[in-house]
């Protein structure tokens, strides 16, 4: 019962990845929120947590509108008094080739996985800082944001964003004591295989003569969730953490990895020379894999 008496709110945790989160914590003795748009998932998920005699609510709030996740964070200090652990897990597809994208899709994949991210971040953090709470922010992003993906330039983007937003936010409340990472899982869940045939078979020739390290269930990655959560956690903040299948991995912040510089301005000719012999040179030997 590693988290006995903390409280966690949990977001798109009516299945997948979410799901498995949300008992996880509740195993560990933590009262959970259990969100998602689909009532009845939630629920479930919610039952399966009461049924095993932990303590949980269901909430049905959209996270991806202000409105929605202040009522969610309130719902969580309605009924529990506070919230500790905020799990910004709620996500969505809408995979498409980017010359075919229509505004809604770009929309919808925007406003859950990165303005749904900042929303729920913003009131869950008001409650931690007016009650003085070490609260624990993690945030779910994807090895498309950190490697981009084929017909998913809307989720690539937004997740992408869930990590600039990790780390800024991680520096904004260091002083309060709330920590915030983010987390890559691989796994496969019910969202990974609504992908179209066609963008898995354009991402799976990109692997062509690779060796694919597998994937794992949701239930693998909920163990670093709960050690982030953990008060033992309280020194690691901004970073980004990878786990599934049989890898744990921690990702670098963004780096230069080749300079050069000129003195009197640049023009055409001196830039295609250093380039050549620094950026240029780097690039061959940087892969787009791993």
């Amino acid at each position: 019962m590693q988290l006995a008496s903390k409280v966690a709110v949990v977001t798109g945790a009516g299945q997948g990845i979410g799901r498995a989160v949300a008992r996880a914590l509740a195993a560990e003795g933590a009262s959970v929120v259990v969100n998602d748009v689909q009532a009845a998932k939630a629920q479930v998920v919610a039952q399966e947590i009461r049924d095993a005699g932990g303590r949980a609510l269901a909430d049905t709030n959209s996270i991806a509108t202000m409105a929605g996740a202040e009522a969610l964070i309130n719902a969580c200090v309605a009924e529990y008094g506070t919230v500790d652990v905020l799990v910004n897990n709620a996500g969505v597809l809408r995979d498409r080739m980017s010359f075919n994208m229509s505004e809604s899709e770009w929309d919808d994949v925007i406003d859950v996985c990165l303005k749904g991210t900042f929303m729920c971040t913003r009131f869950a953090v008001r409650d931690m800082r007016a009650r003085g709470t070490a609260g624990r922010i993690i945030n779910i992003s994807s090895r498309s944001g950190l490697r981009g993906n084929v017909g998913q330039a809307n989720y690539a983007a937004a997740k992408a964003g869930v990590l600039g937003f990790t780390r800024t936010v991680s520096q904004e409340l260091a002083k309060y004591g709330i920590t915030v990472n983010a987390v890559v899982p691989r796994a496969v869940t019910d969202m990974t295989d609504s992908i179209p045939e066609n963008v898995k078979k354009a991402k799976d020739a990109s692997w062509a003569g690779t060796s694919v390290r597998k994937r794992g269930t949701p239930e693998d990655v909920a163990p670093i969730i709960l050690y982030l959560a953990l008060d033992e956690s309280s020194g690691i903040t901004g970073q980004v953490i990878g786990l599934g299948g049989d890898k744990l991995s921690l990702w670098s912040h963004p780096t230069e990895v080749a300079e050069a510089f000129v003195f009197g301005g640049w023009n055409l000719e001196t830039l295609r020379t250093l380039f050549k012999t620094s950026v240029g040179y780097q690039l061959q030997s940087v892969g787009n894999k791993d």
